[in-house]
């Protein structure tokens, strides 16, 4: 099964439809002349010819509906048809794609397929979407978007450092108001840049893996007190946070440490 396929006649019907609505709208334009100019041989002429159209019309509207209906879309999606097509246009398109069935990540999205409903959930958002290489095409453009928007890289790095600040006083790491140089976890850092369900859900952790990668592609290199700053790898594997650096390759960033240069 292949939704291309089906699309295409698809598109055989439409044309055919898209040609009959154009008759049936210059026959209709001939029935309002005859009435304004009194032609009545000719009004009852076109009509009967409106009629014939609109009856052929009604028959490609069944054809269509028929043709709809014979798509099974379950059996698409459960037999990992979609899945599998979603993976090759990917692939095509040079868009990363990590994970498994049903479960992936299309940086900075994560993506749930819904095998049984055949939606998509692309951040938790639902997305009907039955045709892979659109679905592709849609979720490129959005991240081009995200590319393009604007980010404050000094503002981040600043709210950033402050969150660093605040795990440290709360994990006791903190004395004399010198700040030693500790690596803290960043998905540690999460926590503390949105504390409360209401802040992840409208921030969450795609979000900040994605201004994490900006950072990391920017030449900001320390905080508004001098501080630098490192990324540097986790103990721990679920800790790391996937990111895809300015030249679309794959980088796992587990800590980071703020430290003043003479350090």
């Amino acid at each position: 099964m292949n939704y291309e396929e089906f699309y295409q006649n698809l598109q055989v019907l439409e044309k055919s439809l898209t040609d009959k609505l154009l008759n049936t709208q210059k026959s209709f334009k001939k029935i309002t002349n005859n009435t304004e100019s009194g032609d009545l041989r000719s009004l009852k002429k076109n009509i009967s010819l409106l009629s014939g159209l609109l009856t052929e019309f009604q028959d490609l509207t069944a054809q269509l509906n028929e043709l709809a209906e014979s798509f099974d879309a379950k059996e698409y999606f459960t037999s990992g048809e979609f899945a599998k097509q979603l993976a090759d246009y990917c692939d095509q398109y040079s868009v990363d794609l990590k994970g498994e069935f049903p479960a992936y990540e299309i940086f900075p999205f994560s993506l749930k397929i819904d095998a049984d409903n055949q939606d998509l959930y692309v951040n938790r958002k639902k997305y009907h979407c039955v045709r892979p290489l659109r679905f592709v095409q849609d979720i490129e453009k959005r991240r081009g978007k995200y590319l393009k928007a604007a980010f404050n890289v000094s503002q981040f790095i600043n709210e950033l450092a402050a969150a660093y600040d605040l795990a440290i006083v709360i994990k006791g790491q903190k004395s004399n108001n010198i700040l030693a140089e500790h690596e803290l976890n960043l998905r540690d850092l999460y926590a503390y840049l949105a504390p409360t369900q209401r802040a992840r859900s409208i921030y969450n952790l795609q979000n900040y893996a994605f201004d994490l990668a900006r950072l990391y592609a920017s030449e900001v290199r320390q905080a508004k007190d001098l501080r630098q700053f490192a990324f540097g790898p986790s103990k721990i594997a679920s800790k790391f946070i996937r990111i895809l650096d300015q030249h679309g390759k794959e980088q796992l960033l587990g800590t980071i440490r703020f430290y003043h240069s003479e350090y």
